[in-house]
């Protein structure tokens, strides 16, 4: 009898421990995971700004309107983590997501400092890579070859050009002779700029006033504030985090320095970050990746730019959405667009299907049908903007669309920044 008895407990306990482990299978199975590293604090938080309201988003159309794969309805899983702005943490996490959470795909965001260092991880390990707001030439020139990310972006000829546009606003033209003080730092980004511009300035018949590349997170920029001043240049270009350029920009203006114009990427795209200058923001000129009068639809959602921008800002007392915000919106759109058409989560088709997607989606057309030294990319929207005060609060105006003619100016060049001649 008590033999009996061992032997039906055994049996109801292999049955449970069975039951439970199919439980636990179906429910992975029916989430489709997604991986993203985001610089939710540090000095690339303002880029981080929104992600979480994107995620619940995206997150939630997809729960109404779940994603056959595998044969099954599937709802997504955007797991999140914080990279701190660090990029050894970036690659830490990427590690991790990969790792413990066994994503589906990654998902490489906010500049090339964090991009590519994700990116990297993704390609160490095969899983498929979603990336964006990383120029395409700094990403493609880390590895020697990329069979598992994509890039949608603009090139470094593309920034080039649009900041030529804005100088050229300000009376500085190709050919004038006018002289372009750089400030880049001697990162992968500031790298990949200083090289292009150095290049197309000469080619252009500017004279480039180039004081090296600093080492990130400097603070005594003394040294680039003298040789600009006894330069008498009459542009500042460059691109660097948000700590950086304060610190820069405030030695240059204590120098006496005095120019047309100041055109900046990454460190002058967000109300957060511009705000922090106060009235040294006035007039200076950036990027624009996306703005609510842009003419885009998601072909996910339906939402228009203009109606994405109010929700944010009913939701987020109301605060414009942030450019990088519309990017992580279009990243995580392509992420869905990928899975509906591969219809599996085998990873050979879903980075196949990530290529050939030819999609709508909040920040423009993307469509993969592009080559940079192995990286495969689609080409977005870029246009010029000038920070411009309206009601006393600090606006981006789009004031050059030279590459984009289809976008909407929705102001004019004024002249007047915190270095004004």
């Amino acid at each position: 009898m008590k033999r009996f008895v061992a032997v039906m407990l055994i049996i109801v306990l292999a049955l449970s421990l069975t039951a439970c482990g199919t439980s636990a299978s179906e429910k992975t199975s029916s989430v489709i995971k997604i991986g993203y590293v985001n610089p939710t604090t540090g000095a690339l938080a303002g880029n981080g700004e929104g992600c979480a309201w994107v995620v619940k988003k995206i997150t939630d159309y997809v729960a109404e309107h779940p994603i056959t794969v595998d044969g099954q309805k599937k709802t997504i899983q955007v797991i999140v983590y914080d990279s701190a702005s660090d990029q050894n943490t970036c690659s830490e996490m990427a590690q991790k997501l990969i790792e413990e959470d066994k994503i589906d795909l990654m998902i490489a965001i906010q500049t090339p400092n964090t991009v590519i260092p994700v990116a990297q991880v993704a390609e160490r390990y095969g899983v498929p890579c979603i990336a964006t707001q990383s120029p395409v030439d700094p990403l493609a020139e880390s590895l020697e070859k990329f069979k598992w990310t994509c890039d949608a972006f603009y090139t470094l000829d593309q920034v080039y050009e649009s900041q030529r546009a804005l100088w050229t606003q300000a009376g500085n033209a190709p050919g004038s002779g006018a002289k372009v003080g750089l400030l880049f730092a001697n990162d992968a980004d500031g790298t990949a700029w200083h090289e292009l511009f150095v290049r197309r300035l000469a080619e252009d018949g500017y004279e480039a006033v180039d004081p090296g590349q600093y080492p990130s997170r400097t603070t005594d920029f003394s040294n680039v504030a003298a040789k600009f001043k006894s330069a008498e240049i009459d542009v500042i270009a460059g691109t660097n985090i948000p700590p950086d350029f304060m610190n820069a920009y405030s030695a240059i203006i204590s120098a006496g320095v005095r120019v047309d114009c100041v055109t900046m990427g990454k460190c002058c795209l967000l109300q957060s970050d511009v705000e922090a200058l106060g009235e040294l923001a006035d007039g200076i000129m950036t990027q624009v990746w996306w703005d609510p009068a842009y003419p885009y639809t998601s072909g996910l959602t339906g939402i228009g730019s203009e109606e994405l921008n109010r929700m944010y800002a009913e939701e987020n007392n109301g605060r414009t959405m942030p450019q990088p915000a519309a990017y992580a919106y279009a990243a995580l759109e392509l992420a869905v667009h990928t899975f509906e058409k591969a219809g599996t989560t085998r990873r050979e088709a879903v980075r196949d299907a990530i290529r050939s997607l030819d999609v709508t989606t909040i920040v423009g057309h993307v469509k993969y049908d592009q080559q940079m030294k192995g990286l495969t990319y689609a080409c977005t929207t870029l246009c010029g903007g000038q920070w411009q005060r309206e009601n006393g609060e600090l606006v981006l105006k789009v004031i050059d669309n030279s590459l984009y003619p289809e976008i909407q100016l929705t102001g004019s060049y004024q002249p007047g920044n915190a270095t004004q001649k």
